[in-house]
């Protein structure tokens, strides 16, 4: 809690400086202000330091070994490019070629020189903070080293001038056709094929999976971690590019399972193609519905190598901008990776978290439950997986195994049939995907199918739920 009244202060105070009247000592206690958030953010501060002599600067920090030479601005008007020669000025004079610009400015920058200074990048990086970026770190300083590195990245790596007062960053539309497709198949009750199964449903953070990893099952001692970061992507197309993202460290497998939620509907699927088909089809889909929410939710499931899994959620705009109100990443891992360079790589390119945490889990990361007594199952449909193993009698050929059952949820509208512990985020589903644990050939149907049991697991966010059905 001290901590905490620490950082408020310092928001509070730069709150205060908008009152005074003299500008020439507002910015002289914007300085002071600012040398006190670098030192908490802890950066090693001078003031006024001879790092570009004979020039004088505002203050120089260093974090770990990169320098930042910082200028800080307070004036009626915004920060022009006579601004950006002076700091550059001021960068060629140092000592060490490895110093990086920061100006900071409260009223903003003109566009000519935010332009400038994406053009002249290559005579050193500068990097810019508006108001509400500053009004962010005064309040949380430790997110101040990350929010530098972020810009750096953008400017160097993208040529972008990262500020929180200009448009979003664009993200690219990906075509579905690059990520991986499901291997399981849907099919209905008649046996036709179904894109994906649409059940009556409410908002409600959780998705049906196949299997279900156990972090928790390791070699050694100890419990898994789970590591929770929101993310930017700021549009629909931003949370397929974070799938990409995912996709080229090894972390979008054959099998993700998702559930995008609408006033009353649910729509439940495979494979991340799909998924992105399915999202972008969003139009289609809410014209069969008489009162569309003005947003739908996203619960995203994949598995990670080596074990583990992540959940990735979402609000999206039910609107042709597809403008992404919240996402969510959150990982279930058996322990805390020796290499972190991927996971840190792919959350700079989406703002994620400066200071997120691995944290052991203090309960058992997956929940099992049994029956007592088994429940009668209603088919509305099928998960089918194909084998080239060949037949059960020895003869050869492909087959198609059923893996997995859609049914009508047996405890659906009356919650005193429902078990104990029995998850409420599916009290207002219409139907469950379930895993079937003894598969079977899909042209031999069994008579009948009954619910044995179910495995669950839950992130910050949403609910992975295995229901384990047998004939």
């Amino acid at each position: 809690m001290r901590v905490r009244a620490h950082e408020s202060s310092l928001l509070a105070d730069f709150k205060r400086l908008g009152a005074m009247p003299s500008a020439h000592q507002r910015g002289y206690q914007l300085e002071k202000l600012l040398e006190q958030l670098f030192r908490r953010a802890h950066f090693r501060v001078d003031r006024n330091a001879s790092v570009a002599k004979p020039r004088q600067t505002d203050l120089v920090a260093r974090y770990g070994d990169t320098w930042y030479l910082i200028e800080a601005k307070w004036h009626s008007g915004e920060a022009d490019v006579d601004v950006f020669d002076s700091v550059r000025s001021r960068m060629d004079r140092a000592a060490s070629p490895a110093v990086i610009g920061v100006i900071i400015s409260v009223n903003g920058f003109t566009d000519s020189a935010v332009e400038d200074l994406r053009v002249r990048r290559d005579r050193g990086p500068i990097l810019l903070l508006g108001e509400e970026e500053l009004t962010q770190a005064l309040s949380t300083p430790r997110s101040l080293a990350g929010l530098l590195q972020t810009k750096r990245e953008e400017l160097i790596t993208h040529g972008r001038v990262h500020l929180a007062t200009a448009q979003q960053p664009r993200r690219r539309r990906l075509l579905s056709t690059g990520l991986p497709g499901a291997e399981a198949r849907l099919l209905d009750a008649h046996l036709q094929p179904l894109p994906y199964v649409t059940s009556q449903g409410g908002f409600d953070e959780f998705v049906f999976v196949p299997e279900l990893p156990d972090v928790d099952w390791a070699y050694g001692s100890g419990s898994g971690v789970c590591l929770d970061v929101p993310v930017k992507p700021y549009t629909e197309d931003g949370i397929v590019e974070l799938l990409y993202g995912l996709g080229s460290m090894g972390w979008t497998s054959a099998e993700p399972q998702w559930n995008i939620q609408q006033a009353g509907v649910n729509w439940h699927g495979g494979g991340a193609r799909e998924f992105v088909e399915t999202l972008r089809a969003w139009h289609q889909r809410e014209q069969t519905l008489k009162d569309a929410h003005h947003s739908e939710q996203v619960a995203y499931f994949d598995t990670c190598p080596g074990g583990g899994f992540y959940t990735l959620t979402a609000g999206i705009a039910s609107h042709r901008s597809r403008v992404v109100y919240f996402c969510r990443l959150a990982f279930q891992l058996p322990g805390v990776p020796v290499d972190l360079q991927p996971l840190q790589h792919l959350l700079g390119q989406f703002d994620g978290a400066a200071f997120s945490y691995f944290r052991p889990l203090n309960s058992p990361a997956v929940a099992r439950h049994h029956f007592k007594e088994s429940v009668r199952l209603e088919v509305a449909g099928y998960v089918v997986s194909h084998s080239d193993l060949g037949l059960p009698d020895g003869g050869e050929g492909p087959l198609e195994w059923v893996t997995g059952l859609v049914v009508k949820n047996p405890f659906r509208g009356d919650a005193r049939q429902a078990p104990d512990g029995w998850p409420g985020q599916v009290a207002d589903s219409e139907l469950l995907v379930c895993a079937l644990r003894s598969h079977h050939p899909l042209d031999e149907p069994r008579e009948e199918y009954r619910l044995y049991g179910w495995e669950c697991a839950r992130t910050s966010d949403a609910l992975a739920l295995r229901p384990v059905a047998d004939w």
